[in-house]
């Protein structure tokens, strides 16, 4: 029963492949990029171990794509890319990879390249083992570039004899460095301690939960003759490609070289606001409603820079499109500095006639945009609402930005939700939207988790930084930030 599961899930992988063409060129991560420079080193051995359906097939296909051939002169000799499977036959193989030149049957022995018929494909030959190792022994005296894959190891071996194994592990393990050819073995368990001494390198693949969301992770445990600069990646099997998600800098800010341009808006719904990322208004299933509030819980594994560039891409698109703002900063950053970061992504005259910054340093300069506050709630919400006021006779949609954090460290932990209904009391009606920032467990936050219409959470984990939603549920999702002249855009990246 485990072994026909294993094989279901091996048939998902491959099939879900064929969805995305062979020659595609994956995301380019600096850790897979490693392995695969470490495959190519002549004679080198790979170990990919995992428990079953962590992606382990998906990997050595990757690898296997990314073969190329050896150039001489103006012509080139194409790679041999070589898969031994116990897992799918041969000539469904060949369907979904036709990149791949040799596909052998571990169970038959018998090789396919493109001449089989399907009866052929279920005939059962003896001397499996001695047509595999006769297979690796030519390829290895052709001294030509290529890759063998073995997937899986225990099902190449189950059945064979001590002195068969012997030969199978000899044929793959002996005078590599002088015949050009790297070789992956596949492991179904999650440990293969009897392979661990014989190759230069092993991989080992997981999956785990992350509030009942699937998070996949690779860890590198070592590449002989290679020094890692990090062991761990996180990656995802979407379009059923093995690709890492992107790495997050611990601080962006994007080219201040560059005056950045005012971008391409991403525009409103008749029915939701952009959030300035077509693939975050994706996941919140359309963008945020008018009239809703929505909740950004930043871990405190999430860089502050980090996480003001994504409430920026946020606000800018939405002034950027005509909309006002008032915003109670960031809780480690000064109203002056909001500033200076809204300037560059909406210019100076947005930002004074459409933008209000709240600050309680009774003594910086006045500026049109800096609203000073009191330091006392009961005299700051109607600073608050006659400003919110204002801005509704500049522009029809207005947003407010609060950094709840912020606002318990100015007026106390146990100001609560309720305290601040004033201030939001005509936002459902006005069709604004209220975006909430919380990084600390608070009681606000306890509320705010309740009463809001979207909520995301985000944290950072093996230098990717992840996303994903509460309200509306969604699978966990890679970040990654490009500057386009030094103008943020925010892309994601679904785990599946």
């Amino acid at each position: 029963m485990a072994a026909a599961s294993e094989n279901n899930l091996a048939n998902t992988e491959l099939q879900n492949a064929e969805l995305e063409d062979i020659s595609a060129k994956p995301f380019e991560d600096e850790l897979l990029s490693l392995i695969w420079k470490f495959l190519e080193s002549p004679g080198n051995v790979l170990l990919i171990q995992g428990a079953p359906g962590t992606g382990k097939t998906t990997l050595a296909l990757e690898l296997l794509r990314r073969v190329k051939g050896t150039r001489i002169g103006p012509r080139e000799i194409s790679a041999n890319k070589v898969y031994v499977s116990s897992r799918v036959s041969p000539i469904k193989f060949r369907r979904q990879f036709p990149g791949v030149h040799e596909v052998i049957d571990s169970m038959s022995g018998k090789g396919l390249a493109g001449t089989w018929t399907e009866s052929e494909d279920n005939a059962r030959l003896s001397g499996a083992t001695a047509n595999i190792v006769h297979r690796i022994l030519a390829l290895k005296r052709a001294k030509q570039k290529g890759i063998v894959v073995i997937d899986s190891w225990e099902g190449a071996v189950r059945n064979l004899a001590e002195e068969e194994r012997h030969s199978l592990e000899s044929a793959i393990f002996s005078e590599l460095d002088d015949s050009k050819l790297g070789a992956v073995l596949v492991s179904e368990g999650e440990s293969a301690s009897g392979l661990t001494h014989l190759v230069d390198g092993i991989t080992t693949l997981s999956m785990s939960r992350l509030e009942g969301r699937v998070v996949r992770s690779m860890m590198v445990d070592k590449l002989r003759g290679f020094r890692l600069r990090r062991q761990g990646a996180l990656f995802t099997l979407d379009r059923g490609r093995f690709t890492p998600l992107p790495r997050v800098g611990f601080h962006l800010d994007g080219d201040l070289s560059e005056t950045p341009r005012v971008p391409a808006i991403v525009p409103h719904s008749e029915a939701a606001y952009s959030t300035g990322s077509e693939d975050l208004d994706k996941l919140l299933q359309g963008g945020i409603k008018k009239g809703s509030s929505v909740l950004i819980d930043l871990n405190s594994t999430v860089s502050p820079r980090v996480g003001i560039i994504l409430i920026d891409i946020i606000t800018a698109n939405f002034i950027n499109q005509g909309g006002s703002a008032f915003i109670v900063p960031y809780s480690i950053f000064s109203s002056q500095t909001v500033a200076d970061s809204m300037r560059r992504y909406v210019g100076n005259d947005a930002l004074n006639e459409r933008v209000r910054i709240a600050e309680y340093n009774q003594g910086l300069p006045d500026e049109k945009w800096r609203v000073k506050m009191k330091g006392k709630i009961e005299e700051d919400i109607p600073i608050i609402n006659r400003y919110w006021s204002q801005l509704g006779a500049i522009s029809t949609s207005r947003m407010m930005k609060f950094d709840f954090d912020k606002l318990a460290q100015v007026y106390g932990e146990d100001i609560g939700v309720p305290s601040l209904g004033e201030i939001g009391a005509g936002i459902r009606e006005s069709a604004a939207f209220m975006m909430a920032v919380v990084s600390r467990p608070t009681m606000m936050r306890e509320e705010l988790q309740r009463s809001v219409d979207y909520y995301l959470k985000t944290q950072t984990l093996d230098e990717s930084l992840l996303i994903y939603g509460v309200k509306p549920f969604s699978n966990v999702h890679g970040v990654e930030f490009s500057f386009e002249r030094g103008y943020p855009r925010l892309s994601l990246m679904e785990v599946v």
